[in-house]
């Protein structure tokens, strides 16, 4: 296949990743009212927790089996979207809950490691890329990763600046919201899937 076609289609699979509203996105977004540096170091944290479960299929491939413990990545996924949903809930408005509790890129790596989705996506897309194209997509996947993060971040502290406290609270909001829904969601499943 033309090169330029693979990388386009690499950029595409990385915006495909970065870009549905996740915890990832509502964290970024949550900090990017506050500094575009600041949203950037979440997505930045998160693409390392990509390219660690990138390492990690292409070394293990299809022998790499976490199906037993998808549950318990389930559980702790759930405890930890409703931690940050509440400390953002409950923080003040001159304040940013992720920014005073860690830092950004810690935010974003823990978060990436721990997120069923992004664990479930490179072991199943990420992996039948791979298997199809090589290696070739998986790298420029990282180009449309930095493209949607810087994106996102300039676009939402764009609008913070202008429209101000606004913005603020409509962020806040779809924060909470988001990361409560998938922390809602990810405990179903982690209890539907221990009690079975």
């Amino acid at each position: 296949m033309n090169f330029f076609l693979v990388a386009f289609l690499g950029i595409l699979l990385g915006i495909s990743l970065a870009g549905p509203p996740g915890p990832v996105t509502a964290i970024m977004v949550e900090r990017s009212t506050k500094s575009v540096l600041r949203g950037i170091s979440v997505g930045l944290g998160a693409m390392t927790a990509d390219f660690i479960l990138m390492v990690a299929i292409l070394l293990f491939g299809t022998a790499l089996d976490i199906s037993r413990f998808n549950y318990y990545i389930y559980a702790l996924g759930a405890v930890f979207f409703i931690y940050l949903a509440y400390g953002i809930a409950t923080s003040k408005p001159q304040e940013s809950y992720a920014e005073i509790r860690s830092s950004g890129y810690i935010a974003g790596l823990s978060i990436g490691l721990i997120n069923p989705l992004q664990v479930g996506w490179w072991l199943t897309a990420g992996l039948s890329v791979f298997q199809m194209f090589g290696i070739t997509p998986l790298i420029f996947l990282f180009v449309g990763i930095i493209i949607w993060v810087v994106f996102l971040t300039v676009m939402v502290y764009a609008a913070s600046a202008r429209y101000g406290d606004k913005v603020r609270l409509g962020v806040k909001i779809f924060s909470v919201a988001s990361l409560s829904f998938f922390g809602i969601l990810f405990l179903y499943l982690s209890l539907i899937g221990i009690l079975h």
